[in-house]
């Protein structure tokens, strides 16, 4: 009777410890993914879809009436169907999350780089809001071709990117020198440069 006793103990302190770690693992599995899925809906130029939680690293954008699809930062695309030339879209760093819109919900902000194997990096500046509960794509905004990022934050609702570039009488050769700062936000889902 002792014995089975101290089976039965056992298999009880088993059960508990196989329940503890169950919910430490739920706990954090939930909140990583609460971190990361910031957006309950999805729609933009490109998708429409719902109740998955929005990644701007998987996420479609349109630059220069292109849409680019990224898959965890990256997209590579043929430049002509068929092609061994590729054009690659990655993205600078890490995305800015913030508000944007005044809704009190995270918005997102990105600077891709685009890059088709020749001598040009071409820099774009995306951004996508929440509006009321649906996450919406904006315009691309150029900022330049061979330009060095710096960072890219959103602070007091607006977008603020810093890079070095040259100067506009220097060739695009020339190491990019002068640090320029400049401030975007988000109108009526429209990206524009403010000053």
């Amino acid at each position: 009777m002792e014995k089975q006793n101290k089976k039965s103990t056992k298999i009880i302190i088993v059960i508990v410890i196989l329940i503890i770690i169950g919910v430490v693992f739920y706990v954090f599995v939930d909140s990583r993914g609460s971190q990361q899925g910031k957006f309950a809906n999805i729609d933009n130029s490109a998708t429409s879809t719902k109740n998955v939680n929005f990644d701007p690293l998987n996420f479609t954008y349109v630059l220069e009436d292109e849409k680019v699809t990224l898959t965890d930062g990256v997209s590579t695309q043929d430049i002509v169907p068929g092609s061994a030339e590729k054009l690659e879209t990655t993205v600078f760093e890490k995305p800015a999350i913030g508000d944007l819109n005044k809704d009190n919900k995270n918005d997102s902000s990105l600077l891709l780089v685009q890059d088709s194997g020749g001598t040009g990096l071409f820099f774009y500046l995306v951004a996508v809001v929440s509006d009321v509960g649906v996450v919406k794509n904006t315009n691309s905004i150029f900022i330049g071709d061979r330009i060095d990022p710096v960072s890219i934050l959103i602070e007091n609702g607006k977008i603020k990117l810093s890079f070095i570039d040259r100067g506009t009488d220097e060739p695009m050769t020339a190491e990019p020198t002068i640090k320029i700062t400049k401030y975007f936000e988000v109108k009526n889902n429209i990206l524009m440069e403010v000053k």
